[in-house]
């Protein structure tokens, strides 16, 4: 089994702070920043910078993008690739290009605990071609304008889908494998425990929330008291924004096994960025100190209770 799922590092919510990482001669995110989510890559959840969108001289479209890895390990990852041990997240500016579908990464700024910049690194200035189904492609998609067309009389519209917006986009082929995989196994052995977890699991990696629950509650049928599987699914319900489900599987986990600290820091993490319920936050982060207090998550807790405990 793999281990437990930590919910992703929360973006800077001092946007003046932000603001104020940057020198007034280059592009900055806009002083209003309205982070909007993209996508969630392999190791990142990445949002765009909506006002953030202006025309530059040469007709592109100038943009900001924030990369925040998805737990711990995708920062110490991300820390090492760009040479901060005190990375906890970055931002792109890009310039794309609509008509080519060419972007030109213009800044890549490093931000530390505190929103501190730790570093900047200008981009080569040379245009790329968008790589279709990637975050720029999305954020393209959102700023480009679009051709208004008008539909021919004999044109058939196209049959509408049954499944919502979420559910239509395509697993990697190497996740539909284990899906499969991991489906074939639930039905020779629908009693195996780690059948229904490793299903779970495929559909986690695919971002299908909505059939990694179900599976992992086929699991926890057969043992309702395994954390792991609690945790992962809290996570899931996080993503489908069932946020009180999500609170309920962490706080189950930590009450069975209360040196589950993934379980501990995912429930201070939703009462705080998605229930606004920083007393909560507060309380459940300040237990997690108790617990551990030398750790980079550790330290990282002891951060959010210094700029929120105010």
């Amino acid at each position: 089994m793999k281990a437990n799922r930590q919910l992703p590092i929360p973006g800077l919510h001092n946007v003046v702070l932000l603001a104020s990482l940057f020198l007034v001669t280059l592009p900055t995110p806009s002083p209003a920043v309205q982070w909007t989510q993209l996508a969630q890559t392999a190791r990142h959840n990445v949002a765009l910078d909506t006002e953030s969108v202006r025309l530059t001289s040469l007709g592109r479209l100038g943009v900001w993008l924030r990369f925040i890895p998805r737990g711990e390990r995708q920062r110490r990852e991300a820390a090492t690739e760009h040479s901060q041990k005190g990375y906890r997240l970055h931002l792109e500016y890009y310039e794309i290009d609509c008509g080519e579908n060419t972007s030109v990464m213009g800044l890549t700024d490093v931000l530390g605990a505190g929103g501190r910049r730790l570093s900047r690194k200008k981009g080569n200035g040379k245009p790329e071609t968008i790589v279709p189904g990637s975050a720029l492609d999305l954020a393209a998609s959102k700023v480009c304008p679009k051709l208004e067309e008008t539909p021919q009389e004999n044109d058939e519209a196209p049959p509408a889908s049954d499944k919502p917006a979420a559910q239509q986009t395509t697993a990697p082929e190497d996740l539909q494998q284990q899906i499969k995989d991991a489906l074939q196994l639930t039905q020779r052995e629908p009693s195996d425990f780690r059948a229904w977890v490793a299903l779970g699991n495929a559909y986690y990696d695919a971002e299908m929330p909505d059939k990694a629950i179900p599976a992992y509650n086929r699991a926890l049928a057969i043992k309702p008291q395994d954390t792991d599987v609690l945790n992962d699914q809290g996570a899931m319900y996080r993503q489908t924004g069932d946020f009180e489900k999500a609170v309920t599987n962490f706080e189950k986990a930590f009450a069975i096994d209360s040196s589950n600290l993934e379980s501990l820091y995912n429930t201070g993490y939703v009462y705080a960025f998605d229930l606004n319920r920083i007393d909560k936050a507060l309380q459940v982060w300040q237990r997690y100190l108790k617990l551990d207090n030398s750790s980079e998550t550790a330290r990282q807790v002891q951060s959010f209770i210094e700029r929120y405990g105010e």
